[in-house]
């Protein structure tokens, strides 16, 4: 049985666990962890780990939706200062590349491990979370249903450099990264995905 109580210690561990728990994953991937693993790396025993974690899919399944509320409100948060579309579409995609290179283990869960097993849905779950997020911000006259495309589509290019992005820094051995990497990685694709929308044709 799995421990609730909102005592600092239990809260701290478990925000332990979590963190430890990602890094493996972000590293190793899903099927290839096991929670002697995470246990081990955090400095607990299995049976421990088991009191906060039913499992290693819902402990998997936490983490992805862990990353995804907070991906959401910084959207919401920065997005909801912007005034234009457009400045409302390079604002996003600024507080996305900032997530991705300042915190490139969470990404590399959500992007390069999430496609196997029981938890091939759970990147699924947050594309969509993102793309309902950005439907209201394509001010353009055409259907919901194109609509829902567009926002799609935008999705996917963020998504898409963001893989590359992190392929590429593996490939590199992690480097020390330039100050301005995730405004520029912001800057190319916001004009991509910008210039896009502006030719928009209606149906």
């Amino acid at each position: 049985m799995v421990i609730n109580d909102d005592r600092p210690q239990h809260t701290e561990r478990r925000a332990l666990l979590l963190q430890v728990a990602k890094k493996i994953f972000a590293e190793r991937g899903f099927q290839a962890t096991t929670m002697d693993d995470i246990a081990k790396e955090a400095g607990f025993t299995k049976p421990i780990l088991y009191q906060y974690f039913e499992s290693k899919t819902d402990l998997y399944s936490e983490i992805v939706a862990d990353i995804a509320q907070k991906l959401i409100w910084n959207l919401a948060h920065a997005v909801a200062k912007a005034e234009t579309p457009r400045s409302k579409i390079e604002v996003a995609f600024n507080v996305y590349f900032e997530m991705v290179v300042s915190d490139p283990d969470s990404f590399r869960v959500l992007y390069i491990h999430s496609h196997v097993a029981e938890n091939a849905g759970e990147l699924r779950k947050v594309e969509t979370l993102m793309v309902s997020f950005l439907e209201p911000y394509i001010d353009v006259s055409i259907s919901d249903e194109h609509r829902n495309q567009l926002a799609g589509g935008v999705v996917g290019l963020a998504e898409g450099a963001a893989v590359t992005w992190l392929v590429q820094q593996e490939a590199k051995g992690w480097p020390t990264l330039p100050a301005d990497e995730a405004r520029r990685l912001a800057v190319r694709i916001s004009t991509l995905a910008w210039g896009g929308l502006r030719a928009v044709q209606l149906d």
